[in-house]
């Protein structure tokens, strides 16, 4: 049958499926294994599960807060608890049919939700597969902790002591980083790709990145930099938000600084590679690929729960610096890159010393020693 492993993700942010994508990209190609990627939603009636990410979506666009209350309180109430049992029991036989049908010797969740409902079979008895759970910001959330879960893998040690403090045993954790695409772990001539891209080496460049749905104020920052008085160069990145594209294209022509305009794109980690800064929103894939290239982030107006969370963490390590308004943004713009390049510079080598752009290698290392060559041992 071979080595099947299989990976389920939920696409709430686009960086739980990448994370998957860049372990299973490993198994493949350097473990032999065979692997399969779904989505959680899959389990879900197709119009329950479209109508809950219109709401979690809308939730983010129009009242932030309330999607860190909520957060905070499932971080803390025994109510969630009871709610997470609930759904569960709806969707575990949904799930079951699936992984029976698949037969896998292992089941990697990337994230927090089939990671209980995986937990909840295996409770139940109805399946004994062994799985990994694969945290992708830079906090555990209490409805990650499933003690039936055999392997943790988490970006810093804190999280680890976080996990043992709820039950979870300290050999089933690994400590890894967040696994991101092999891309980022490549070496990169940056006056090549200065070239390809048109930018003027002498000019500080600045990235604006709003994750794939263009969740920045983008056009909002790009006017900000516009203002700047001193001589910058701008990548803007739009991703799949097409009116946002438009909007900038348009911006575009009536820019004093150079300005480059991009919709979705594939090649992040060339981008990354020519930015003195990246300004985006602190979600947990989007900072380990900055990260792992060594841009400091200048985090944007983080929502309440995980990206504030994330943002405390960057902070904490001096690798990014943050700003709640545009006038803040405008002050440290022009403080960053103009007035004290020892800051940018202290951030960049603090962003190198915290990036771990080998995480998805080691995860998927783990999981071909602990599952694969142990069982053929015993």
């Amino acid at each position: 049958m071979g080595k099947r492993v299989l990976f389920i993700s939920a696409p709430i942010g686009a960086g739980h499926i990448r994370a998957a994508q860049a372990v299973s990209q490993i198994l493949r190609e350097k473990h032999s294994c065979q692997t399969e990627l779904c989505n959680v939603f899959d389990f879900f009636p197709r119009v329950i599960g479209q109508t809950i990410l219109s709401i979690y979506l809308k939730i983010l666009d129009v009242f932030p807060g309330l999607y860190g209350a909520a957060y905070s309180w499932g971080n803390q109430s025994r109510i969630a608890l009871a709610g997470r049992e609930i759904i569960s029991r709806f969707l575990g036989g949904r799930m079951l049919q699936y992984i029976y049908r698949y037969q896998p010797e292992i089941i990697v969740c990337t994230h927090a939700t089939p990671a209980g409902l995986v937990a909840w079979l295996k409770r139940k008895g109805l399946i004994t597969i062994p799985t990994a759970a694969v945290v992708t910001d830079f906090v555990v959330h209490r409805l990650w902790v499933y003690s039936e879960l055999e392997y943790y893998f988490v970006a810093h040690e804190a999280m680890a002591q976080y996990l043992q403090k709820n039950g979870i045993s300290a050999d089933a954790i690994t400590v890894t980083g967040i696994p991101i695409s092999t891309s980022f772990n490549q070496m990169a001539c940056k006056e090549e790709l200065m070239a390809k891209f048109e930018l003027l080496p002498e000019l500080k460049t600045v990235m604006i990145m709003g994750g794939g749905a263009g969740a920045l104020p983008i056009a909002k920052i790009v006017n900000v930099c516009n203002q700047i008085t001193a001589p910058l160069q701008i990548i803007a990145v739009a991703g799949k938000n097409q009116p946002l594209y438009r909007e900038l294209m348009a911006l575009s022509s009536t820019m004093k600084h150079p300005v480059k305009i991009y919709g979705f794109v594939d090649n992040v980690h060339e981008l990354m590679s020519v930015a003195d800064l990246l300004i985006s929103k602190p979600g947990g894939m989007s900072s380990a690929e900055a990260l792992a290239k060594g841009v400091p982030l200048l985090v944007f107006r983080p929502i309440p729960g995980q990206e504030e969370a994330n943002t405390q963490f960057l902070l904490d390590c001096h690798a990014a610096i943050r700003a709640d308004s545009l006038a803040d943004l405008t002050t440290i713009l022009q403080r960053l890159l103009f007035v004290d390049n020892e800051e940018l510079s202290n951030l960049h080598n603090q962003a190198s010393i915290m990036g771990r752009p080998k995480a998805a290698e080691e995860i998927a290392e783990t999981i071909n020693e602990y599952v694969f060559l142990h069982k053929n041992l015993n």
